[in-house]
């Protein structure tokens, strides 16, 4: 069997994986280009902007932007980079301004991006410079769903609640419990590791498998006895249109599992009761949801209460930006339980962040050499099942808990992104390169026990990129 440089799947089946899309170079870099700046990315919380020129420091792939609030109330996101040489013109991760000047050579920008002065200007330049030309550049699109702001650089996709889908019907149970919404915690973990992005956003979209073996030890420090080590033996996980995927387990009380005082499980149990009045018993009572993705690059952990973004930093390295988001009707006594929680589990120093990290590492290892890379990898989980029809009001296509359907619909989705290049690609090579993608998408075979998945379509307009 030959691998096909660039698709993900090594297979007209769709069960094997060329290892090549976590540590190749050159896909790398297209990667930027045909999926970062081709999808919504998540930017921010609207709670960390709380007046006029409050801002917030992250990356869209590997370009650096800052958000801001405007004075209408609205969010603009910019280019972290100044457009005479290229210094950052924000070097803090947050705090509030009202404009932003680049150290290198003094150029300063108001908030929305527009170049604002010039040292020296006359005498460097005359009247030969267009201020109206050389402001930051400003990505084109910014739209926010229920507190969570996204972004993104193609002006033809389609709006963010419908490229979302149906992954908002179960977004809703950790941003929409009730009729105040949530509210990210003050302060983002961010942290940097090796392994590729994609080992953090298939894992949270799909993989329950892993938690025997790489938390075991966790799991079993922290059970009180040896009765509450495991979770319930059924499960679902559930695969999306347009590469997102969660999964979870039928409902049950895992709250009186996790160390907390009788006020934060009674908390719990009533607001989640409330919320299967809000949302439907489902989702809320019927289900216990623990982990997602949105493709590309968000993921969550419901019954951890935080989300968090997998930056590429290069095929072998990713910094995680992790945001802790609770409900704001959550008294103190719960805010500081349920803040604990994810700190002990999952912000850097997490026992089962460090697990994870830990994997990552070693897989990225295993790419290193020569025959290592040549051999695919094992995607076949839960191929040639009938859907699980335990659970007939999700959206998506429902499988059981051990399976890798939402791993075979995150890669779908990325090898139909990666088969078109970018105009700015073309503009700026005039000619493909030796890295370049197969052509075509992915294959059209698909497993009987899994339905084809509509995706949305891949545009061409990059205009703020290549302006």
């Amino acid at each position: 069997m030959s691998l096909q440089r660039g698709r993900a799947f090594a297979d007209d089946a769709e069960t094997l994986i060329d290892r090549s899309i976590f540590s190749d170079p050159a896909l790398h870099r297209q990667e930027l280009a045909r999926v970062f700046a081709r999808s919504w990315l998540f930017l921010a919380h609207e709670s960390q902007f709380t007046k006029p020129g409050d801002f917030f420091t992250t990356y869209m792939g590997a370009d650096p932007v800052i958000v801001s609030r405007q004075r209408d109330g609205s969010h603009k996101a910019v280019l972290n980079s100044c457009r005479h040489r290229g210094m950052r013109v924000c070097r803090y991760d947050s705090g509030n301004a009202k404009a932003f000047t680049c150290p290198y050579h003094g150029w300063s920008y108001g908030t929305d991006g527009a170049l604002l002065s010039v040292p020296e200007e006359e005498a460097a330049y005359g009247d030969g410079l267009d201020h109206s030309a050389w402001g930051l550049a400003v990505v084109p699109r910014v739209e926010t769903y229920k507190g969570l702001v996204f972004g993104t650089w193609d002006t033809e996709i389609p709006p963010l609640a419908e490229y979302l889908g149906g992954f908002t019907y179960y977004l809703d149970v950790l941003v929409d419990l009730d009729d105040e919404g949530a509210t990210a915690a003050a302060g983002v973990h961010k942290w940097r590791m090796r392994g590729n992005w994609k080992f953090g956003a298939e894992q949270f979209a799909g993989d329950m498998y892993h938690a025997y073996s790489t938390h075991l030890s966790s799991m079993i420090a922290e059970a009180p006895n040896s009765k509450g080590i495991r979770p319930p033996e059924e499960g679902f996980q559930v695969g999306l249109p347009g590469g997102h995927g969660l999964g979870g387990y039928p409902g049950y009380p895992y709250w009186h599992a996790q160390g907390f005082s009788a006020e934060v499980e009674d908390w719990i149990g009533s607001m989640l009761e409330r919320a299967a009045e809000r949302l439907g018993p489902a989702r809320a009572t019927g289900a216990v949801l623990i982990h997602g993705t949105a493709f590309p690059n968000l993921s969550l952990l419901w019954n951890r209460w935080t989300l968090r973004v997998w930056h590429p930093k290069g095929p072998d390295a990713m910094e995680v930006h992790s945001w802790a988001i609770l409900p704001k009707s959550a008294p103190p006594a719960v805010r500081r339980a349920l803040l604990l929680d994810y700190q002990r589990h999952f912000s850097a120093s997490g026992t089962w962040e460090q697990d994870d990290a830990e994997q990552w590492n070693y897989s990225a290892n295993g790419s290193d050499g020569f025959v290592t890379a040549s051999l695919p990898l094992h995607y076949g989980m839960g191929t040639g099942r009938e859907p699980n029809k335990n659970f007939p009001e999700f959206p998506g296509t429902v499988d059981a808990v051990y399976s890798e359907i939402n791993q075979r619909h995150f890669y779908r989705r990325w090898s139909e992104l990666m088969a078109v290049p970018h105009p700015a690609e073309e503009a700026a090579s005039g000619a493909s390169s030796s890295g370049s993608l197969t052509s075509g998408t992915f294959a059209s075979e698909t497993p009987a026990s899994e339905t084809p998945a509509p995706q949305t379509p891949v545009t061409e307009s990059a205009k703020a990129v290549i302006a």
